[in-house]
């Protein structure tokens, strides 16, 4: 049988009045030890190898997460729907993967073997995926790119569920608490991991030109260098390595073990008699089977049949790097004198966690303690994914102040007009169901109109010099809303209308575009003038304009802008006013002169609204995330290595990574779907989504019995045993530290 020695073992073997524990209790995740986590060398120095080699790795796979979504974007020119569904499958792919390197690990290789291998196939393809990132080489097509994800996702998943056990497997287990110091080292170090990544590759991506265009070769290069240097790093720690064997096929063995228990039962239930019950269902197995067999399956299937309510959650959380990626891209991301770029932000919640877990497990986990309150792990699990149910409830109230500003694609059918009265008359126009009045030099409203041909109607209202009426026959295209702009020739007086399409280009980030229409008192309407934009006090953009013909639209920088039109010679005149351009804005100035004097002032047009809302309004949902993952993720890994039978660690662990795919590959099926056309309205969806799946694993996970850790040690070479032998007395066996009381306090 399996040595799961327990304190209350030890008491009853040299008593008769203490009844020896037949059922182990619950154990707590205590915080306690967290001042102690600074002390590194309280690890072992082949653990201490392992957070660091993590540390690397993970700084390759988020560094590329970081910018992957606009990767898709901007170099691949994909849609936002279409690259939200690529970067979701990539993660599915990391994490199913999972599944491939415990496999490997536990059947076949052992973990180091298999951690070596898979990191050479991981090296090859974000050295791949960087080469390929060449303008000459990335195509639209992208498939050296999604050739390198693949190859990525294959190597860094198959790692990720042999890491963590790697890492436990060299610690000297002389209590759970040392299990617990290890975890919360090893995510601290993923988490500060993902922060570097999270604000240094962005950086290389935008500040950094290459070919005249974001530099992704070197912003997936760097990655691809750490990923190296992680490779060498755990090449280097192989000599303090405990390398344990591939425990054989003991899995197969349990599938077989399981089929044997189910056929039994089955016969048993349809039997007349029904004599011999049994305890649990897979006691039901064949005899053949080894009782060690039979006791791991308890524990695994048990710890498993929390599993399957876990992917919603990682629906939610596995969004961070693309929804609200592209959530504040259309929010205004200028913060005082900094300006944010939309891929950094995900570093909030890396940050927050780095801030928030030592606080945790250093003073509110113990505090909670004391008060008998969320001591079960499950019980924390429970309180994260109702968090991430409340962080998505934020996002899309913020996605409702987003969309008031936003413009409102029109249904099917239909598109948008509106008039500019560049004359000096007042006009009635009348078309289909509207009747309007212009002023002169100004702007309508905008008017939803049909995909057709029909026509206007314009009558000269109090012209100071005769204006006879003029029909004027328009086609609308479903594809661009249009400017009508009404001009009158200064020598014919007659009266000219000109539909210009409105913006349909990519608004830069960190830019707005502007249009010049100039209306001026020429007697050349052919002579070219320039409009001059002075934004900074360096900053001048000169715009090349023709009287009476709008321009094409012209990213401009951001601030607050004033105007200068030429005249004769190399002379320019103020225009009066200025305008503020904000980050996302799209305008139409109007140039005209007042009361025919030489004066030039302006009449704008916000053809766009910029983005208004502010950036920092995401700050409450990347909290609210952040204290869900703590509560959920941290506490997660803990259980599936602690719970799992220490045959099948890197199993429990990959079907833990792989509840990570299946809710990645959730968000893949909403996104492709295309059933939700309101973004707010699908945050809402997910919210109310996660908070029912809680309250199901709420109920579930009462029904949830604890097991002390599994210590067995049988696969271990006789050196490595010899260096552990103070390692596996008595008291080196300790039960997981649950109090009788405290099982009670939470049932």
């Amino acid at each position: 049988m399996p040595d799961y020695e327990t304190l209350d073992d030890r008491v009853s073997a040299g008593s008769d009045d203490v009844a020896p524990a037949s059922k182990p209790e619950s154990p707590k995740v205590s915080g306690q030890a967290w001042g102690r986590l600074l002390k590194v060398f309280n690890l072992s120095n082949a653990a201490i190898f392992t957070v660091v080699t993590e540390f690397f790795e993970k700084f390759t796979y988020f560094g590329v997460r970081a910018i992957l979504v606009l990767y898709f974007t901007n170099a691949l020119i994909l849609s936002e729907r279409k690259a939200t569904s690529l970067y979701h499958v990539f993660v599915f792919l990391s994490t199913s993967f999972t599944i491939v390197g415990a496999f490997l690990s536990d059947f076949c290789f052992g973990r180091y073997r298999t951690i070596l291998m898979l990191s050479i196939v991981y090296l090859a393809g974000s050295i791949v995926l960087s080469v390929t990132a060449l303008p000459t080489l990335t195509g639209q097509s992208g498939v050296g790119a999604y050739i390198g994800l693949f190859f990525l996702s294959l190597g860094s998943g198959g790692i990720r569920s042999c890491m963590s056990p790697f890492g436990a497997d060299q610690l000297n287990r002389k209590e759970e608490k040392g299990f617990r110091i290890y975890f919360s080292f090893f995510y601290f170090s993923m988490n500060l991991a993902a922060l570097f990544a999270g604000i240094f590759i962005p950086i290389l991506r935008e500040d950094v030109q290459c070919f005249n265009a974001d530099c992704y070769i070197l912003a997936f290069g760097v990655p691809a260098i750490t990923m190296l240097v992680a490779f060498v790093i755990f090449a280097v720690g192989t000599p303090t390595y405990k390398i344990y064997p591939a425990t054989g096929n003991l899995f197969g063995k349990l599938l077989n073990a399981t089929g044997s228990a189910i056929v039994n039962k089955i016969k048993w239930y349809m039997s007349k008699k029904k004599a011999g019950a049994k305890e649990h269902w897979l006691d039901w197995a064949d005899e053949k089977y080894e009782p060690e067999i039979i006791t791991d399956g308890k524990r695994l299937y048990s710890v498993l049949a929390l599993y399957p309510l876990l992917p919603m959650y990682w629906a939610l959380y596995e969004q961070q790097g693309s929804r609200w990626t592209l959530q504040a891209q259309e929010m205004d991301r200028n913060v005082g004198s900094i300006k944010l770029k939309p891929d950094q932000l995900q570093s909030l919640n890396v940050l927050f966690v780095l801030l928030l877990l030592p606080l945790f497990e250093g003073f509110v986990y113990p505090q909670l303690e004391k008060r008998k309150l969320l001591i079960q792990p499950v019980t924390r699990m429970s309180i994260g994914m109702l968090g991430a149910a409340v962080a998505f409830c934020i996002t899309g109230i913020v996605q409702i102040q987003i969309q008031k500003w936003q413009i409102t694609p029109p249904s099917d059918g239909m598109t948008e007009l509106k008039i500019f009265n560049g004359a000096s008359c007042q006009f009635n126009i009348d078309f289909l169901e509207h009747h309007i009045v212009t002023d002169p030099h100004t702007f309508s409203a905008s008017y939803l109109v049909p995909v057709d041909t029909f026509t206007l109607h314009i009558i000269p209202v109090n012209c100071t010099v005769p204006q006879l009426p003029l029909n004027r026959t328009v086609t609308m295209d479903s594809k661009t809303r249009s400017t009508f702009f009404m001009v009158q020739d200064f020598k014919t007086r007659q009266l000219n209308v000109k539909q210009v399409p409105d913006n349909q280009l990519k608004i830069l980030d960190n830019s707005a575009l502007v249009r010049i229409f100039p209306v001026l008192e020429t007697p050349d309407n052919s002579s070219n003038r320039t409009v001059r934009l002075k934004c900074k006090q360096n900053a001048v953009n000169d715009l090349p304009v023709m009287p009476f013909v709008p321009s094409l639209y012209t990213p401009i920088e951001l601030g607050s802008c004033t105007l200068q039109l030429s005249g004769a010679g190399s002379k320019f005149r103020q225009v009066e006013g200025e305008i503020d351009l904000k980050d996302g804005g799209v305008y139409t100035i109007a140039l005209y002169q007042t009361n025919h004097t030489e004066n030039i002032t302006m009449q704008l047009n916000i053809d766009h609204w910029p983005k208004t809302v502010s950036v920092l309004w995401q700050i409450p949902q990347y909290i609210i995330i952040s204290v869900s993952e703590i509560l959920f993720s941290v506490t997660g890994l803990h259980l599936a290595y602690t719970q799992a039978p220490s045959s099948m660690r890197s199993v429990v662990m990959a079907v833990w990574l792989l509840t990570i795919g299946i809710g990645n590959l959730i968000v893949v099926v909403i996104a492709e779907s295309a059933l939700i056309a309101d973004q707010a309205v699908e945050f809402f969806i997910f919210s109310l989504l996660m908070g029912l799946i809680t309250l199901i694993f709420v109920v579930s996970a009462r029904f949830y019995k604890y097991h002390p850790i599994d210590i067995r040690h049988n696969s271990l070479s006789k050196s490595d045993q010899e260096k552990e032998s103070d390692g596996l007395n008595s008291e080196l066996k300790t039960a997981p530290s649950y109090t009788g009381e405290e099982n009670k306090t939470n049932r």
